[in-house]
């Protein structure tokens, strides 16, 4: 009978793993990204293939009565971790009321997981 191989895997949009969290030569695969990760005998994480890799992620959220729009450039995407946590993101936030009437628009530079409590001018 043949042995399955389950590789260790994570589902998170842009999540790279971490030197620790791989031994030399294991394999990790983001199935959200499509990418296959292991370790070397350095300790220097890798990614094994190539994948078209977009010039830019753009995102975006609604929370209340704000709507967040995120650009964060591929230049700028972390080595490691969650392009999430990078702190380039170029963000924009438009408010608006009740009558869904634009009440203000501004921006920052920042996490996207911090955007709503970044300082937007």
């Amino acid at each position: 009978m043949a042995t399955q191989i389950i590789p260790k895997k994570s589902s998170v949009l842009g999540k790279i793993p971490l030197a620790g969290d791989l031994a030399v030569g294991e394999l990790v695969q983001n199935l959200a990204d499509h990418c296959l990760y292991s370790k070397d005998a350095s300790g220097n994480v890798f990614r094994i293939g190539t994948r078209p890799v977009p010039d830019k992620v753009e995102v975006f959220d609604i929370i209340g009565s704000n709507l967040y729009y995120g650009k964060l450039a591929y230049a700028d995407f972390p080595n490691s971790g969650s392009i999430y946590d990078s702190a380039l993101w170029d963000i924009s936030r438009t408010t608006t009321d009740a009558a869904g009437e634009v009440t203000a628009e501004a921006s920052a530079t920042g996490a996207w997981s911090n955007r709503t409590s970044l300082t937007y001018a």
